[in-house]
């Protein structure tokens, strides 16, 4: 395994399918100099022309000429480097903990969080925007945001249920969307945020990004950037952020939110909700 080919193949935005190949690549790297497109493809469960186009999109003309620089990344390795290198699994999880530390770097000026939750908490209603892969996050973020607000509407869906959706929200007061836009920018997401921007909402956005679509109209940015290190992209971070939110919303407004707390955890324990029942109520202290 080439350390070198990991750090290569790191610097470039790849689609699944070219991960894969890649992953094939840094794992069978002693094997790179005597493998074809077509061998190289067949150990990638992908087609010959998925290869070639991968050695494109990391700037090459071709497989050989592809290959021929992963030849000479070999020769430049250092001896013994394969066996320091960790496993695939072990690279993700190197590449959270980068994103968390970059993170948490940004993190250090707190003013564009407590910004984002004080405009929430003072939106009647708010909306929060998320497509396929993002759904899920933004249906994270609705589920607990809604133990702090009293009216938060989950918009997943796309077209005319999508453009209802913002425009019923606009009609009884909201004032803020929260859109989680992530690479690779589905289509739907962009069409929801400016159809939110036409309407008059104020945007909050967790993203990847400053160049991510919807900035030019976003009010606050919350960058948190995905790992690539696996086939698919990991959100860790986002879902982190996500929650940070939720958190600088009950700041904004502690003693309403313990209120809405207590009332709720005394309505689960009288509805049977889970099967512990003993659960404890947050405290809230102003920090």
């Amino acid at each position: 395994m080439s350390r070198e080919f990991v750090e290569f193949f790191a610097g470039f935005r790849l689609t699944p399918a070219q991960r894969r190949i890649a992953q094939t690549l840094v794992e069978h790297s002693s094997d790179v100099p005597s493998m074809s497109a077509t061998e190289v493809a067949v150990l990638a469960n992908v087609s010959q022309p998925s290869v070639t186009r991968l050695a494109a999109a990391v700037g090459y003309n071709g497989y050989k000429e592809f290959r021929s620089a992963l030849i000479e990344m070999l020769r430049r390795s250092p001896s013994g480097s394969e066996l320091e290198e960790p496993n695939e699994y072990q690279r993700a999880i190197n590449s959270e903990v980068e994103s968390f530390q970059a993170l948490g770097a940004r993190l250090s000026e707190r003013k564009p969080m407590r910004a984002a939750g004080a405009l929430i908490m003072r939106s009647p209603v708010i909306v929060t925007v998320g497509h396929r892969a993002a759904a899920h996050l933004a249906g994270y973020f609705a589920h607990y945001a809604a133990k702090a607000h009293p009216d938060v509407r989950l918009v997943t869906s796309a077209g005319s249920e999508m453009t209802d959706a913002l425009l019923a929200a606009r009609a009884v007061g909201a004032e803020v969307v929260v859109g989680f836009v992530l690479p690779r920018y589905p289509i739907d997401t962009t069409q929801a945020l400016e159809f939110a921007h036409q309407l008059g909402f104020t945007l909050i956005l967790i993203t990847d990004s400053e160049a991510a679509p919807g900035n030019e109209w976003a009010e606050v940015l919350l960058r948190a950037a995905p790992s690539s290190r696996l086939i698919f992209d990991t959100h860790p971070a986002t879902l982190l952020t996500a929650s940070m939110l939720v958190q600088a919303m009950c700041d904004e407004a502690p003693a309403l939110v313990q209120r809405r707390l207590e009332d709720l955890e005394s309505s689960l324990k009288g509805r049977r909700v889970y099967i512990n029942q003993t659960g404890r109520t947050p405290s809230l202290r102003q920090r």
